[in-house]
């Protein structure tokens, strides 16, 4: 009975145009807003996944420091490590700070050195090569740079670059004992521009006779790289002489920082959903005003204050409701939908959004998650709850004798 009146109320012939323009209005909001917060939080999910499939592919789950790591007694520690399944691979590798140097121009570079059939297992480098071949990179005298590093150097595939490594002891005299030459062979583009900007690869196997380089990191893949605290911390307690540190520290900051624009963007995308809300207020309000005479009657044939709170908060409610509903099925139409949404508006308004020299992306990732919408919807009923609930109550306090006796 109470639903009843709460629809019979809210499509009565006796309200105002202008009370069923505010509603529509209203419910046109909390369908927007809710659009517009599951379509951003879904593109925001999908950076990040994206962002940490690619962090994690180019460095590492585990890293473990130490000295002279690619020797016999720790590569055996390593292939025990694998055979009992509690890693996938491995990969030892040195990293330098180095000066590049082409025919034209000369650039400063990390320079990994690595075993390139160990690093083929553990980074995205090898299924991110746009020219040449990785497999090339089992020659001593090669490398492979980032996308970004040959532009600077002008360099491509075949041409000869000098590597000039940063003396250990700061001797700058000793710049010209360290300079070698390398073919390059591969250009990788993982879609970072760090990454794509910084960092060159060689192969660290020795290139004279007696001249072999140590490694002193070892990159470590697990099967969830969820497990990695939990790796690390046990590794360290077992050995001493090595120096194990997941990837929760080591890019602490940067995964923090992205979770907090998530929780600052959910709270500005909110008040869409908020001022909506506000709209349902001043309909509700005009709509008690407007039902004065109706809600005395019903108080004089012996109808409770909380009857008629009810009959108003479920009306706040309906009106919410078809608003969440609606926008929950718009907002992951737009999420499945983003990129022909931006290409539509790129064509319309004949610009460039996301510029794929800039953001090396081909399409914008979107990660719909459960958890998220039901946040957003449990969020956005109880915005629309309490809402209602100060209409309700003024519904309530209607004084039928002064209403039937025609006073104010």
């Amino acid at each position: 009975m109470r639903l009843f009146l709460a629809y019979r109320f809210l499509k009565s012939k006796d309200n105002s145009g202008f009370i069923n323009i505010i509603s529509k209005i209203s419910i046109i909001g909390i369908i927007l807003g809710i659009t517009v917060l599951i379509t951003v939080m879904s593109v925001m999910n999908g950076f990040e996944q994206q962002l940490k499939d690619k962090v994690l592919g180019f460095t590492s789950h585990v890293t473990l420091y130490g000295e002279n790591l690619n020797s016999i007694e720790t590569i055996t520690l390593m292939n025990e490590l694998v055979d009992d399944q509690s890693i996938l691979a491995y990969s030892f590798y040195n990293e330098t700070e180095s000066l590049l140097i082409s025919n034209t121009q000369s650039s400063a570079a990390l320079v990994r050195s690595v075993d390139p059939s160990l690093e083929a297992n553990v980074n995205i480098i090898y299924d991110n090569i746009i020219q040449g071949d990785y497999k090339k990179m089992s020659d001593p005298k090669s490398i492979a740079l980032g996308v970004g590093l040959a532009n600077k150097l002008n360099v491509s595939i075949g041409d000869l670059i000098y590597l000039v490594s940063k003396p250990q002891d700061n001797n700058l005299s000793l710049l010209q004992n360290t300079q070698e030459n390398y073919i390059v062979v591969a250009i990788f583009d993982v879609g970072l521009y760090e990454y794509n900007n910084s960092y060159a690869f060689k192969n660290i196997k020795e290139i004279t006779p007696g001249k072999s380089e140590q490694a002193n990191k070892i990159r470590i893949k697990l099967d969830n790289p969820l497990y990695a605290r939990t790796f690390s911390e046990s590794f360290n307690r077992k050995y001493s002489e090595i120096y194990s540190q997941d990837w929760t520290i080591s890019h602490q900051s940067l995964f923090t920082a992205i979770s907090n624009e998530k929780k600052v963007m959910f709270v500005i995308l909110i008040l869409i959903i908020a001022v909506a809300s506000f709209n349902i207020v001043s309909s509700l309000l005009m709509l008690v005003k407007n039902k004065e005479k109706e809600i005395s009657i019903l108080k004089t044939l012996g109808a409770s204050k909380s009857y008629i709170i009810s009959i108003f908060l479920a009306q706040g409610i309906f009106l919410g409701l078809i608003g969440i509903f609606f926008g929950v099925l718009f907002g992951i139409f737009a999420a499945n939908n983003i990129n022909t949404i931006i290409d539509s508006l790129e064509l319309i308004f004949d610009i460039s959004l996301l510029p794929a020299e800039i953001y090396h992306l081909s399409e914008i990732p979107a990660l719909i998650k459960l958890s998220d919408i039901q946040f957003i919807v449990i969020f956005s009923f109880i915005i629309i709850f309490i809402s209602s609930l100060y209409p309700a109550n003024r519904a309530a306090s209607v004084n039928p004798a002064d209403k039937l006796r025609g006073t104010n």
